[in-house]
């Protein structure tokens, strides 16, 4: 989903829906699921490069995502749709507005866990105790980890409390980087991402798949081309009214019903339970590793 606050932001979005043709191609997205773009190019009689213009719109602005495939009859670019729905929100409230402090945790950082194979974790230098040992998680160098995967369970963090005592907290905020974690891999292997606070389910952002097609940006070298490469970043929000996954309301859990004062612990949870519908575990990626040069960036905004 493509939330947008502002409505001003969008011009990239309205101006790549300005088109029968980029309409056409999102139409047959939805009832195809993946299109090569020689499809569009015969579907709609025009030339490659002309469809290549237009994909590259649709991509830029948020609306489509391309993929490569090897077979046959060489390369492919494969679309997809990238977001199931857009809302344009012009009674959206504005940002809140107070003291923020930040801190940026590794993902290596966790202090607890439950891990279920396929799995694994990685510093800049190497791969720590080997692939599908869960108990490599309790291995020191663990603390140095740019990236983890499990195909169930979770991670938990300790959350840096910043509260001062005469201080009022009135958001929370976590941005990752996060994809699923398939067995081999596979480019759709969708997997409901749940995220807890204190305890409290905040909602759930379900991840397309495993992205291997390309290398992510801050891999290193020697990175393993047959695992997950890089993921998407998501944002977890906590308001006065409720609790939001990339903008949209997943629960009335709001910042009161957290109860966090200062000098109390805050413990954020990023776990693929049992009863998700949908078990695709997750890539979690952090510092050296991915798209982003971040691990699991916290802002708490104060009054």
């Amino acid at each position: 989903m493509i939330y947008l606050k502002d409505f001003k932001k969008g011009k990239l979005i309205y101006e790549a829906l300005d088109s029968d043709i980029r309409l056409g191609i999102l139409e047959e997205l939805l009832k195809r699921g993946e299109v090569n773009l020689a499809h569009f190019a015969k579907q709609f009689g025009v030339s490659n490069g002309a469809i290549t213009a237009h994909v590259k719109k649709l991509h830029a602005a948020g609306l489509i995502e391309i993929t490569t495939s090897s077979g046959i009859r060489g390369t492919q670019k494969i679309c997809s749709i990238a977001a199931d729905k857009l809302v344009v929100d012009f009674a959206a409230l504005p940002q809140a507005e107070g003291r923020v402090e930040s801190v940026d945790i590794d993902v290596g950082q966790y202090v607890d866990y439950e891990i279920h194979p396929t799995c694994g974790l990685a510093t800049r230098e190497n791969v720590v105790g080997g692939l599908d040992n869960p108990a490599a998680f309790s291995y020191p160098e663990r603390g140095r980890a740019g990236i983890l995967w499990l195909a169930g369970g979770y991670v938990e963090y300790l959350v840096p409390n910043y509260l001062s005592p005469n201080a009022a907290l009135k958001e929370l905020h976590f941005t990752m980087e996060l994809a699923s974690e398939a067995p081999g891999y596979a480019a759709y292997f969708p997997s409901d991402i749940h995220f807890y606070l204190n305890g409290k389910l905040l909602g759930f952002y379900t991840s397309k798949g495993e992205y291997n097609d390309r290398p992510g940006s801050c891999n290193p070298s020697w990175w393993y081309g047959n695992l997950g490469q890089y993921g998407k970043k998501v944002t977890v929000t906590v308001r006065e009214d409720g609790s939001y996954v990339l903008g949209m309301k997943t629960s009335d859990v709001g910042i009161s019903d957290l109860g966090i004062r200062a000098g109390e612990q805050v413990r954020f949870r990023i776990a693929v339970p049992e009863t998700a519908e949908h078990k695709g575990g997750f890539t979690l990626f952090g510092k050296g590793f991915g798209d982003y040069e971040q691990g699991i960036v916290c802002k708490f905004v104060c009054k």
